[in-house]
């Protein structure tokens, strides 16, 4: 095994057993991208890399590179991010978002901006009381950050298909918005996440209703047939 030089910090982005006492978990590295490494023993209550193991997480690793997983030569847990679990509705978008970024971003190809963006977005996810608002924030600027930003010009009423982002007209993959749907989308993908609650909100549907566009619009232009959580937003 090689072992590498620098601690990389990374977000487990989810977890799956392996024999009676291992898992290998799938990482998201700020340094190498997505990565998957091999904890032997992280059942184990008493393991040393269990708390680095936890799916939110964000962590300190030193690694070792192996034939087909990496291994931890040293950690250390920095942000548990465990509060998301406290709310049901912060869990389920959370979750979505490390979908999203395990599902489209292709294993060993370092994107420090997404990775960035999605240790703050998960930060924010541990108290906001506007998870959907939160989510579809993330969203909308990591598709920016990988050359899929939609076309959001203020008009009275556009459309949004989600093959080609905003168009001037109706085809059967697209759906209608307002000036005010515009605007919200605009103020949450140029704004900070800190200032999310200052902008001029909408009704909880009509963002569920944006939300549903975009992950329909994501799936489309990035190839994902699915996600775990397609049933809860029906």
């Amino acid at each position: 095994m090689v072992t590498t030089n620098n601690y990389t910090l990374g977000i487990v982005l989810n977890e799956m057993g392996f024999g009676e006492s291992s898992k290998i978990i799938r990482v998201f590295t700020k340094e190498y991208g997505k990565i998957s490494i091999m904890v032997k023993g992280a059942m184990s209550p008493k393991s040393r890399n269990l708390s680095v193991s936890q799916v939110f997480g964000l962590n300190e690793y030193l690694l070792k590179k192996g034939q087909s997983f990496f291994y931890i030569s040293d950690s250390k847990i920095l942000e548990s991010n465990f509060k998301i679990r406290e709310n049901y509705d912060n869990l389920v978008y959370a979750s979505l978002l490390l979908e999203i970024i395990d599902k489209s971003s292709i294993s060993g190809e370092a994107n420090k901006k997404a990775f960035d963006l999605l240790r703050k977005t998960l930060n924010f996810f541990n108290f906001t009381k506007d998870p959907i608002g939160l989510a579809l924030a993330f969203e909308l600027k990591y598709l920016s950050f990988i050359g899929y930003r939609p076309k959001l010009d203020i008009k009275e009423k556009s459309y949004f298909s989600i093959r080609e982002g905003i168009i001037d007209f109706q085809d059967p993959y697209s759906f209608s918005l307002t000036r005010r749907d515009l605007h919200f989308l605009n103020a949450i993908l140029y704004g900070k996440l800190e200032e999310l609650e200052n902008i001029e909100d909408i009704e909880k549907s009509r963002k569920k209703y944006l939300h549903n566009i975009i992950i329909k619009y994501i799936k489309y232009n990035l190839d994902i047939s699915s996600f775990k959580s397609d049933k809860l937003f029906n």
